[in-house]
């Protein structure tokens, strides 16, 4: 009999099943979840001992949201993000930070399956650090990049005009065209070449964070 459950959350159906079947690999008892409604229905019926959650789970509430909800019904549960994005900054909605003691791993670090087993086995035992939190890693794409650059590559990404991307932030055409300048050189697209740059910079961009993080939705939200 299995002596540690674990609830993996992940939009991604292909990929759910893949992180469950290499939990069950490892001994794991694992209930699996498309979204966060029949991820709350799940905690609230098991209590798993750990949860392995994406943060951008397309329109709606984040893994955040959820992390929130799992930290109230369900202190002591050990949590690891598992998403692509390079750190909660590029998340779809603004973060103002995450619990406390939980993983944040990177899907690019799944090559290495113990990666993820020895996060989930640290977060479940309260005994997190740095080298699970990937987040943190000074060597982590767009590490550098300023909150306001984020913002600006966000917003191309969801197909904003120059324009509408001014008038969201509240700053003239010109200064928002600049900050559009800036952001492309941050992440390495040279305006001054041939090509579209915005095109390149929003391709750069995607091939980062991922598409559905780029996408425009109304985030609703939790209850």
């Amino acid at each position: 009999m299995t002596s540690r459950l674990v609830l993996v959350v992940e939009d991604d159906a292909l990929l759910r099943e893949l992180i469950a079947t290499a939990l069950e690999v490892r001994g794991y008892a694992v209930q699996t979840a498309g979204d966060i409604t029949e991820a709350k229905r799940i905690l609230r019926s098991v209590d798993p001992d750990g949860v392995v959650l994406d943060i951008d789970l397309g329109p709606g509430p984040t893994g955040f949201d959820f992390a929130k909800i799992v930290c109230k019904e369900a202190p002591g549960t050990g949590i690891v993000f598992l998403t692509q994005l390079p750190d909660p900054r590029f998340a779809p909605t603004d973060q103002n930070g995450m619990p406390t003691g939980v993983a944040y791993i990177r899907k690019s670090a799944l090559a290495d399956l113990n990666v993820l087993y020895d996060a989930l086995d640290v977060a479940m035992r309260g005994q997190v650090t740095k080298l699970h939190r990937h987040d943190l890693d000074i060597e982590r794409p767009f590490a550098k990049l300023t909150a306001k650059q984020i913002e600006v590559l966000k917003l191309m990404a969801q197909g904003r005009s120059n324009a509408q991307i001014a008038s969201s932030r509240g700053t003239s055409l010109k200064a928002t065209e600049d900050a559009i300048r800036r952001a492309c050189a941050a992440i390495g697209i040279d305006g001054s070449t041939e090509g579209n740059t915005r095109a390149r910079a929003v391709a750069k961009y995607i091939s980062v964070v991922g598409m559905q993080s780029a996408k425009l939705e109304d985030q609703v939200s939790l209850n």
